[in-house]
């Protein structure tokens, strides 16, 4: 009983301390996606991806807006789409090809960043089953100074060091 008692007591001594004031909870920094990709923001994404990598990025990205007549029970329709082509083999990482479309989550905010001071965070979150996103913050003068895609599974980030 005495046994007993006394690893109850360590239990508890150990679950207060795992309460302590030294745990830091993980804080989500992407910009929150709650707004739809129009016609304004699509050709300003389209455009920006198209833009040239910092030179302390090693990836490579091809961008192609495309637009298409697609056939669904309801008729046809116009489809919109930007074609991400993205490879980040060399650090590691896979190729990665998908369609960003027209009405698509997006949000943005102004990051302050080590390689152009300050800079715009975008991030475009698709509703697939695995969620897949991309991230990239520009400098404003056309430059692209971080590049990440990914879904819940995985992130693929484009970066050779932190200089």
């Amino acid at each position: 009983m005495k046994l007993t008692t006394l690893l109850a007591l360590l239990c508890l001594l150990f679950s207060l301390s795992a309460h302590s004031e030294e745990i830091i909870p993980m804080i989500n920094d992407d910009p929150s996606t709650d707004k739809i990709l129009d016609r304004e923001m699509f050709d300003f994404v389209s455009k920006t991806l198209g833009n040239r990598l910092a030179n302390h990025l090693s990836c490579t990205l091809k961008v192609h807006p495309g637009r298409e007549v697609r056939k669904f029970s309801s008729g046809s329709e116009w489809v919109e789409f930007i074609e991400v082509d993205y490879d980040s083999s060399k650090l590691g990482g896979k190729t990665t090809h998908f369609k960003i479309p027209m009405g698509a989550k997006y949000g943005l905010k102004k990051v302050e960043n080590e390689w152009s001071g300050i800079g715009e965070d975008i991030k475009i979150q698709l509703s697939d089953r695995l969620s897949h996103w991309i991230r990239f913050v520009h400098d404003g003068r056309g430059q692209i100074v971080m590049l990440q895609l990914g879904n819940e599974l995985m992130t693929n980030p484009c970066a050779r060091s932190l200089r």
